[in-house]
């Protein structure tokens, strides 16, 4: 399959395209595509998209994809990095106790998911209000090597602040700055060495 690909593409119907943002900056990957047929006809509606690493060119991924004919190649590629956002949202209400219940009735489950949602949704508004105060201060100015806070990163502050001694609120708040700082640079040496390979 690998060498139809390279046998299938030249070297200009490639374009290089991050699907979405990673924990270390953008998912950078080589991206093609052809028109598939079906029903003994190309309609112009049914594509495979091949995805080649930066790293390994010989190491690709498919996808099939249903768009209209005049849907551009960044589009598709936006689409397909959807689902990893998808993902992420479901492990974070997994970890918000989304799938943790033992109900008998319509009404119990509904509860319990209402429960987890708005909890969802009070962590999602307390990562907003960081970034909002976060640019209007000077504190990005003054530490720029820091990530944005995530409703993650909000959920472990709030359960060691909320079940913590009181003296250990500074703490807790420095080692999620020190967490924080650490991605940053993380991602920061990883986008470099893609630059460096691109």
């Amino acid at each position: 399959m690998a060498s139809i690909a390279q046998q299938a593409f030249r070297a200009r119907e490639w374009q290089r395209l991050s699907p979405s943002q990673g924990t270390k900056g953008e998912r950078l990957f080589d991206w093609a595509r052809l028109p598939l047929v079906q029903a003994g006809t190309v309609d112009g509606r049914h594509w495979l998209v091949v995805r080649r690493c930066l790293d390994d060119p010989h190491e690709l991924a498919y996808y099939l994809v249903w768009a209209p004919a005049d849907t551009p190649l960044p589009t598709m590629v936006q689409a397909i990095g959807a689902r990893w956002h998808i993902e992420e949202d479901l492990q974070a209400g997994k970890a918000l106790g989304l799938d943790h219940y033992e109900v008998r009735s319509y009404l119990g489950w509904y509860r319990h998911i209402t429960l987890v949602l708005l909890a969802a949704a009070f962590l999602v508004d307390i990562t907003v209000q960081s970034h909002r105060s976060a640019s209007a201060s000077q504190e990005s100015a003054a530490c720029p090597a820091l990530i944005q806070l995530t409703t993650s990163e909000a959920r472990h502050l709030l359960a060691h602040l909320f079940w913590s001694a009181p003296t250990s609120a500074p703490l807790l708040c420095h080692w999620s700055r020190f967490r924080r700082t650490h991605h940053y640079w993380a991602g920061y040496y990883h986008r470099r060495r893609r630059a460096k390979t691109g």
